[in-house]
């Protein structure tokens, strides 16, 4: 595992956290990320968070882009913030959930798509699988009863959040109505849960 630089502040985004080796592509500047791969115009990371054998998710806000829909807490690198585009997953978890990344555990897909709204942009969604300092250390249902004590949402961005099964997001729908998720989302929480097992 790699560490970052050390941080004791908890109240923002840590830049101290761990990653394994074949992660380290990504341990790399933005504008360096863009050089060597060419065919991309804008880069968005993604976190999936587990509480055993559920997917931590959250639901967009009504007035914000694909409104009311479920999705992995995630969004846009930016260069004039973050130093890598680790540090990116790292800030983005902490400004849409409140929780600090400690360990960066899997890749679970890269995605590249195009953009409706921006003929010729194309993005690239890079997803891993995420440990977070709270519940660090504890058994699952521990770790997923202090990870919800702690989730904290923008009302700006999301509006609500959950814990879903795979056969939650298999069937779109769970104890509070419809689950549904933009296509290359529901594939993306698929894959994090057939890559879990």
């Amino acid at each position: 595992m790699t560490i970052q630089s050390p941080d004791s502040v908890t109240t923002a985004a840590p830049d101290t956290f761990l990653f394994p080796p074949f992660l380290a592509m990504y341990d790399v500047s933005i504008p360096d990320y863009f050089l060597a791969n060419s065919s991309i115009s804008g880069l968005i990371v993604g976190a999936v968070v587990f509480g055993g054998d559920h997917v931590l998710l959250i639901q967009r806000a009504a007035s914000d882009f694909a409104p009311l829909m479920w999705e992995i807490p995630g969004g846009t690198c930016e260069a004039q913030r973050d130093p890598t585009v680790l540090h990116s997953l790292a800030r983005e978890l902490w400004e849409e959930t409140g929780l600090h990344l400690r360990c960066i555990k899997k890749l679970i897909d890269e995605v590249d798509f195009g953009d409706d709204r921006k003929p010729g942009f194309t993005w690239r969604k890079v997803t891993f699988e995420v440990e977070v300092e709270e519940g660090h250390g504890l058994g699952p249902a521990e770790s997923k009863h202090a990870i919800t004590a702690i989730v904290k949402l923008d009302p700006n961005e999301h509006q609500d959040w959950g814990w879903a099964s795979k056969k939650n997001v298999e069937q779109g729908k769970w104890e509070r109505g419809q689950l549904q998720s933009l296509e290359l989302q529901h594939a993306t929480i698929l894959a994090a849960f057939s890559i879990k097992e």
